[in-house]
């Protein structure tokens, strides 16, 4: 179990409430402020995720893709149709008050950081945060119902 809750934080590392996360959206140099920020996140706990739906708009980063074990403790997500990456840290995770998540889903806040890759639209020391809703049942994963994924 405690496995599989490493695995969710990872994967739950790639998204984040609108209410948590500051985005200055200027044309200006990035910063930890600054973010991509995601409005789908779809896949499983035990496979691969894939994040959609992503402001600001980038023609060559119009989703990433990532093997959710390997991101239980950092990992590379891989920019689609571009190929560049963003390499994320180790997140840390903790449950939130159950209820706001459909029945038989468990719900996750996490937080890390962006640690490198080569993506222009992603920076090192750039926000990870997330509130994600999971079902062991199905080990589908997804974001909570009104909150963005940010990186």
């Amino acid at each position: 179990m405690r496995r599989i809750l490493v695995v969710v934080a990872a994967c739950t590392s790639l998204a984040v409430p609108a209410t948590v996360v500051g985005v200055t959206m200027g044309a200006g140099p990035a910063s930890a402020v600054e973010s991509v920020q995601c409005g789908k996140l779809t896949g499983s706990i035990l496979g691969n995720v894939t994040i959609k739906g992503c402001v600001p708009k980038n023609k060559a980063d119009k989703s990433v893709t990532g093997a959710a074990g390997a991101l239980a403790s950092g990992g590379t997500l891989t920019w689609s149709p571009g190929g560049q990456t963003t390499v994320v840290g180790a997140p840390t995770y903790s449950p939130i008050t159950p209820g706001q998540c459909k029945k038989g889903w468990s719900e996750y806040e996490t937080s890390g950081s962006v640690t490198g890759g080569t993506s222009s639209y992603t920076h090192a020391g750039d926000s990870v945060r997330s509130l994600t809703c999971v079902n062991f049942k199905t080990n589908k994963i997804q974001l909570l119902k009104g909150s963005i994924l940010s990186l």
